[in-house]
């Protein structure tokens, strides 16, 4: 008895795919029908094969690629190496979440913007004054602190590790237009040997709000912070501050109080 066949047709609807879709497949060479009939040209495939196209739309749904997927169906690449393009994907849909997450946040901080409305609770108090140990920088445009900023505070924390102390905590900040330029700080609130120590001045009032999140996502939230400033009437001075309350674990959980000290 010989094997059933199913006509193109067919075996694309229980494929749960197109037709069309299926000539595209065979010029790939990633599913070629069984038989081709060399009078009418009608293609036929078994029903075996349905395995193999659900197979490949499964990963295809994954985010593969059909160049990584022809490999993987037909064998050209070993359990490890198929291990490690999941791997990849995996890592890569991690990176995606991220992203996607932030931009959800921005999108609903700005319609909180639009709307007058902010998640965030304004606080206003006074800030006492700090003698950090400290390095300093100055850049050309604010984008550019992220990439400074975080060698600095390693630098701090491995000084005090070398000098057989704990990090201290929690870490500061300071931030201080200059013209065209920005000038910033990173610091402890205790001597740390060799390293070069700054002053910050005690402010009657500054408005602050805490921010918990991603160092990504800090930008909006000066925003909103800003935002409040202006909607109360009060005129921003600096330099303002960062204090970060929690720095361990995954940064979605971070803590950072922002300080902006304020006239009027």
């Amino acid at each position: 008895m010989g094997i059933a066949m199913l006509s193109i047709g067919d075996f694309a609807r229980l494929a749960g795919v197109t037709v069309r879709m299926l000539r595209h497949y065979d010029q790939l060479g990633l599913v070629n029908p069984a038989q081709v009939d060399q009078h009418s040209g009608y293609r036929y495939y078994e029903s075996g094969q349905l395995a193999h196209v659900h197979a490949l739309i499964g990963l295809k749904d994954l985010g593969f690629t059909l160049e990584q997927i022809r490999p993987m169906l037909t064998g050209e690449i070993d359990a490890g190496t198929v291990r490690e393009l999941f791997d990849e994907r995996r890592q890569g849909l991690r990176e995606q979440i991220a992203a996607d997450t932030h931009r959800l946040g921005e999108i609903e901080r700005r319609l909180r913007l639009m709307e007058g409305s902010s998640a965030m609770e304004f606080i206003d108090k006074p800030l006492p004054a700090l003698e950090l140990s400290q390095r300093t920088a100055v850049v050309a445009d604010a984008a550019e602190v992220g990439p400074v900023i975080g060698p600095m505070f390693e630098q701090l924390i491995a000084a005090q590790l070398g000098a057989g102390e704990q990090p201290a905590h929690p870490g500061y900040a300071w931030y201080e237009a200059r013209g065209d330029q920005l000038a910033f700080g990173a610091g402890f609130a205790r001597p740390i040997a060799g390293e070069s120590s700054g002053r910050l001045a005690a402010v009657e009032r500054a408005v602050t709000t805490t921010y918990v999140g991603p160092m990504t996502g800090i930008g909006g939230a000066w925003a909103e912070l800003g935002a409040q400033v202006a909607a109360r009437g009060l005129e921003p001075y600096g330099p303002c501050r960062e204090v970060y309350l929690k720095t361990d674990g995954p940064q979605q959980e971070w803590v950072t109080e922002l300080q902006q000290p304020v006239r009027g």
